[in-house]
């Protein structure tokens, strides 16, 4: 398969395989909420706080956080898919919460005025998000000053083989673009990469934490499910060839299985927490 990368094409590609795999997205959902806390922790919203959320997913941190600020405070959740968005808001609605709303929306065209929000938080949408730069300048925006941002997303593949074991073979072995450019969910995951970004930005007081959790399902089969049906990785590989989906699987399959305990698998993954404040004197 001949493709040709270009931000519309990636942009296009990203809100369809979301779309597309949304309702099979629980599983993985889960495995990332071990990493909000620590998150929350940096960010710190408190009672009162207007916060948004970018790249929200099925609703979290968001619906967390609108427990945090609730009754005088308030979220909004966006993401480029509008299905989950949608699931966002049923969950939201099934949790009976009052104060928080859930819109599709670019995250590099975010539609609200500037000095809107006390914080901001993207867990794992920065590595998905064509330009992260543009979308960094946006939450910046919309930040109120001395609001609080706050980010996570993967380490290197090297120190997130929960996620490799998978992405590993699929680049080894998938068609790269005319140029010979194949994305990666690593591209902000090196040391200090994310926080210079956002200090190159306008961002003061950045920082950046690493920690490791561990990925969990009942079996090699689960897990490799996991990850390819729930995500657009699975749509990546349908596009391949026979042959290439074939030694994609075998070798996925083979790594996950190191991982086999007496439960079924557990495989560590570690992620950047990257937080930064708008700073008092700066006018958008």
């Amino acid at each position: 398969m001949s493709w040709q990368y270009t931000n519309e094409y990636y942009k296009n590609y990203t809100r369809e395989t979301w779309d597309e795999c949304a309702d099979r997205y629980l599983p993985l959902a889960q495995q990332l909420a071990q990493f909000h806390k620590s998150l929350l922790d940096v960010v710190r919203p408190t009672l009162g706080d207007k916060v948004l959320d970018v790249c929200t997913g099925l609703g979290e941190p968001a619906m967390t956080i609108a427990s945090i600020v609730a009754p005088a405070g308030h979220v909004i959740g966006v993401d480029l898919s509008s299905k989950m968005t949608q699931i966002a808001g049923k969950n939201a609605a099934k949790r009976r919460l009052q104060n928080i709303e859930f819109t599709t929306m670019d995250a590099e065209n975010l539609q609200f005025p500037a000095n809107t929000f006390d914080a901001a938080v993207s867990c794992f949408g920065f590595q998905i998000v064509t330009n992260p730069k543009t979308a960094a300048e946006e939450i910046l925006r919309v930040l109120k000053p001395g609001g609080r941002a706050g980010f996570t997303v993967w380490s290197t593949g090297d120190r997130a083989p929960g996620l490799d074991v998978v992405i590993g073979p699929m680049m080894e072995h998938a068609t790269p673009d005319e140029d010979g450019y194949l994305p990666s969910p690593y591209e902000l995951g090196g040391r200090d990469e994310l926080v210079q970004m956002l200090t190159d930005i306008g961002f003061t007081a950045p920082t950046e934490t690493r920690i490791v959790g561990n990925w969990v399902a009942g079996s090699v089969e689960d897990y490799l499910s996991m990850l390819l049906d729930g995500s657009p990785l699975g749509h990546s590989l349908s596009e391949e060839t026979e042959e290439v989906r074939k030694i994609v699987r075998e070798k996925s399959t083979e790594n996950i299985s190191r991982y086999k305990t007496t439960t079924g698998v557990s495989i560590p993954v570690e992620c950047v927490i990257a937080s930064a404040i708008k700073p008092n004197s700066r006018k958008l």
